[in-house]
């Protein structure tokens, strides 16, 4: 892995009587880059509200829109996300509120949708129909997994607010009799097929330093499971004293392994830039990224790095 990061990026290596490599952005600054990967990320199509609107996605989701209660022209906004690297870089990690307990666990996905429609700028309600490849459920059954909903502004999923059903005797091709797709009736909002997921265990927090001058303003940190590729638990508090990110419950029991990744900008190149750790969770852990850790690259280069951990 670490082979794979060296060749991949060059990397800025500073010592501490050193310059660092990269300015922090300021919250501006990195909420314009996010905002620009996202834009990037957006599939957009005007459409006839009476005939309604059926497309195939690049990753192979067919989609229909139906419904609307408005004649006329009107625009679609459609983002689809699987891989967390993608996740990470467009700031919508895994995390939700258990309805029994209240605590807010990671989850695992099997994708997370954007769904906007509007008519001279005004939202329309309404509901989409999604048939989507059962492939992207890597750990997970989906039979097992449920709708979860948020707003453009939060980073946490709340169960319900749409359907999916796992139909049977549909063939993947090669005819191996396997259910290739779930349905999925999806309002208009960001939507997660997912499920909680916990492990067993003396569970702890981890915190997490960054370099001089990142904060939760300017920056983000995000852990992954190693068994679980589609996992990105989200460390959204920030202790502003001791200047470090950690998350609210404890989401990893003592001696299990994670992925930390660290999420920023570089004003300069208006890109990304990050940094990645596998850490062995111990009871009360710190962990420290320096500004010899961090990299830049394409927004895909890092996209492919983070979901090649797993590789």
């Amino acid at each position: 892995m670490g082979m794979f990061l060296a060749l991949a990026f060059t990397s800025c290596k500073t010592g501490d009587d050193e310059t660092p490599a990269y300015q922090p952005p300021s919250a501006t600054e990195f909420a314009e880059i996010r905002q620009n990967f996202l834009d990037a990320l957006t599939q957009t199509q005007t459409f006839d509200a009476t005939e309604g609107l059926a497309f195939t996605s690049p990753k192979g989701v067919n989609v229909n829109i139906y419904g609307l209660s408005a004649t006329g022209n009107v625009q679609l906004r459609y983002i689809e996300l699987f891989d967390i690297g993608t996740m990470a870089l467009a700031n919508r990690p895994l995390m939700g509120k258990d309805y029994f307990t209240e605590k807010v666990l990671p989850l695992v996905t099997g994708g997370e949708f954007f769904i906007e429609v509007t008519q001279n700028g005004t939202k329309l309600d309404g509901n989409a129909n999604l048939q989507v490849p059962v492939e992207y459920t890597i750990g997970a059954d989906p039979a097992e997994m449920s709708i979860w909903t948020s707003d453009e502004e939060s980073t946490v999923w709340v169960e319900g607010g749409g359907e999916m059903a796992l139909p049977g005797g549909v063939d993947q091709p090669g005819g191996s009799g396997a259910t290739s797709y779930y349905y999925c009736w999806l309002p208009f909002s960001w939507t997660n097929i997912d499920w909680l997921y916990s492990l067993p265990g003396e569970q702890t927090q981890l915190r997490v330093k960054v370099p001089n001058g990142y904060d939760d303003t300017n920056a983000s940190i995000y852990a992954a499971f190693l068994t679980q590729p589609n996992t990105l638990a989200s460390l959204d508090v920030y202790d502003k004293e001791v200047k470090y990110f950690t998350e609210h419950t404890g989401i990893a029991p003592i001696g299990y392994q994670m992925f930390l990744i660290f999420i920023s900008g570089d004003p300069k190149g208006k890109q990304f830039v990050y940094a990645t750790k596998l850490v062995t969770v111990e009871a009360n852990q710190y962990v420290t990224f320096t500004d010899a850790d961090l990299h830049t690259g394409s927004a895909q280069q890092i996209i492919d790095a983070i979901n090649g951990l797993y590789k």
